[in-house]
């Protein structure tokens, strides 16, 4: 390929084709505007998570219209399985709800973010794959991005820029979004067939894992499960913790007796994979000048669970549609492009408090054996726990029409 240099110019450029990205292009583009969505990857490509989408993330595909070809691919989960360190469980339905459908579902990444991509060019915004961003810089009115594809300098301009590029903080320290790169939580998946008792039931467990993190076992088929573990961040941990790597603690956790049984004749398909996850909203930055950050990039991860799809596709929908709003009342700046900090607090900042509080608790083995416990004697809190960890705690009524 030549070095030769070519320029293109559009409304909003957005940067990382993931959940949160895709939304927000196919947001913009309802609205007319024009929209560059770029990845860095050759798509489909597969993505390590956990691959559950929560009722948040079910409801906002259902807004995009993709609900009825997600759910032809997903594995439906209709209850969850919560298992307490020493083994005390509480068994619920997903709960019903006025602001979110009813169920999840659990679909590989391989497959939902290419479903997301093609939705984001089906309603109009322009694809570049395989293109490695550079540089990014804001001059006057507007945002220039630099990258290389297949060996060519490429440059495009435009009016905004989101970036949507997960944990990845190479280009938020570039542009000083951030001064440091933040302390991650670790994670660590592999996918497992032939498993044995799989249901439309996820687990989540706290026994065999260290605290505070949790393992789940999420079906993604009749015989087929995404397993893992999360690993989070906190000052309480031992030096022993500290150095204890993801991978190392999902070894250790699938040799738990639970574990074990379930996994008696199940065969491993594909390494064991790691991959950190940001989790520091509220505190993190989400905009600057005309930049802003949705999903992981603005530190958008529960931090008590490690789900990160629903908050993705949410704010990729608020940046989305207030981008639009600014393009169509002419009051694009700086200093409206930074409403959306706001908005994000508003939808998202009581939640993650609540997280991390819970999270404190669950340093603590004898407080979560015991929530467990009375969790199964009493239908209230056993309600106000499935919603705890399924991220649908602390909603009003009004978010459902936000989000559909």
């Amino acid at each position: 390929m030549s070095n030769e240099t070519r320029c293109d110019h559009y409304d909003v450029i957005v940067v990382g084709a993931g959940p949160g990205g895709s939304a927000a292009a196919y947001y913009l583009q309802q609205q007319g505007i024009k929209v560059l969505l770029i990845d860095k990857a050759r798509f489909p490509r597969d993505k390590t998570c956990g691959d559950a989408l929560t009722p948040r993330a079910v409801t906002v595909l259902d807004g995009m219209g993709l609900l009825p070809t997600v759910q032809s691919r997903a594995w439906q989960i209709n209850g969850v399985n919560i298992v307490a360190p020493r083994g005390h469980r509480v068994v619920a339905a997903v709960p019903h709800s006025k602001c979110w459908l009813p169920y999840m579902l659990v679909l590989p990444r391989f497959v939902l973010d290419d479903t997301l991509r093609r939705r984001a060019i089906e309603a109009g915004a322009d694809f570049q794959g395989q293109l490695q961003v550079k540089a990014l810089a804001q001059a006057g009115d507007g945002v220039a991005v630099t990258g290389e594809a297949q060996g060519q300098t490429v440059r495009f301009n435009a009016q905004a820029l989101i970036l949507a590029t997960g944990a990845n903080s190479t280009l938020l320290l570039q542009v000083g979004l951030l001064q440091r790169r933040p302390v991650m939580a670790l994670a660590a998946r592999a996918y497992y067939e032939d498993v044995y008792d799989l249901s439309d039931q996820i687990d989540l467990r706290f026994d065999g894992v260290p605290l505070p993190g949790y393992g789940w076992m999420f079906p993604v088929g009749q015989s087929s499960a995404n397993l893992g573990l999360g690993l989070f961040p906190t000052r309480w941990a031992s030096s022993l913790r500290r150095q204890l790597t993801a991978t190392a603690a999902f070894e250790a956790f699938i040799q738990t007796p639970a574990l074990q049984a379930r996994l008696r004749g199940a065969r491993r398909i594909g390494p064991i994979k790691g991959f950190p996850l940001r989790v520091d909203f509220p505190g993190a930055p989400t905009t600057k000048g005309r930049i802003m950050l949705v999903g992981e990039a603005a530190g958008l991860v529960n931090p008590l669970t490690g789900e990160g799809i629903d908050y993705a596709l949410e704010s990729g929908k608020l940046a989305g549609e207030h981008l639009a709003t600014l393009f169509r009342t002419g009051q694009l700046s700086p200093a409206r492009i930074a409403d959306y900090d706001r908005l994000l607090h508003a939808r998202f900042a009581r939640l993650f408090h609540l997280y991390r509080w819970t999270r404190r608790l669950f340093v603590n083995p004898l407080l979560l054996n015991r929530m467990v416990q009375l969790a199964n004697e009493h239908t209230y809190l056993k309600l106000k726990l499935v919603n705890l960890v399924l991220g649908t705690s602390a909603t009003a009524p009004a978010i459902q029409l936000a989000l559909r």
